[in-house]
């Protein structure tokens, strides 16, 4: 079975993305505690953000991929964090997918909370991903406090809201 031209781009940019987060790994490196604020990625627009652009609130980057089922599924799971959730923002950044396509595969799914992409995979590799989805939790100052690897549903994101940042306040979580 042929192909296509993005199918073979995204194994190529998996690819790569194991190997980086293998090598780091045989290196002892752990990004966790340090600070990724520099990284680009792009704005449904186009242009270059990154997690800097974020500072003064803590965040949380959802990395996904189109392909991906796990990471269709909990979607509208995040989407409902996002909804209830006050003093923490919460962002996707999908994988391979043109900021265009990202962002239309979110609105046809309903998710509300922004999306970028990470074209290159540079974030994938900085944090070292190695399976989608990911998702990575920042504090205010844009340094890295965890990336949980797996699905994540509404109650598990929600305890690791509380876990990671005590003063947020979300619907549906007793004080």
């Amino acid at each position: 079975m042929a192909c296509s031209r993005a199918s073979n781009r995204a194994l190529r940019l998996v690819a790569v993305t194991a190997a980086a987060a293998a090598l780091l790994g045989a290196c002892g490196s752990d990004s966790k505690g340090t600070s990724v604020a520099g990284v680009p990625f792009a704005a449904s627009d186009g242009k270059s953000a990154s997690i800097a652009d974020f500072r003064g609130t803590p965040l949380v980057v959802n990395m996904w991929a189109s392909w991906c089922q796990p990471c269709v599924r909990e979607m509208p799971a995040f989407d409902e964090v996002d909804q209830a959730v006050d003093g923490v923002t919460i962002i996707g950044v999908n994988i391979f997918d043109t900021p265009e396509d990202a962002q239309q595969f979110a609105a046809d799914l309903g998710v509300h909370y922004p999306q970028f992409t990470d074209p290159d995979g540079e974030l994938s590799t900085v944090l070292n991903v190695t399976g989608y989805p990911a998702t990575a939790f920042f504090d205010a100052d844009g340094k890295l406090l965890e990336v949980h690897q797996g699905e994540l549903t509404a109650d598990e994101l929600r305890s690791a809201l509380d876990q990671y940042f005590p003063g947020a306040v979300t619907e549906g979580t007793n004080p």
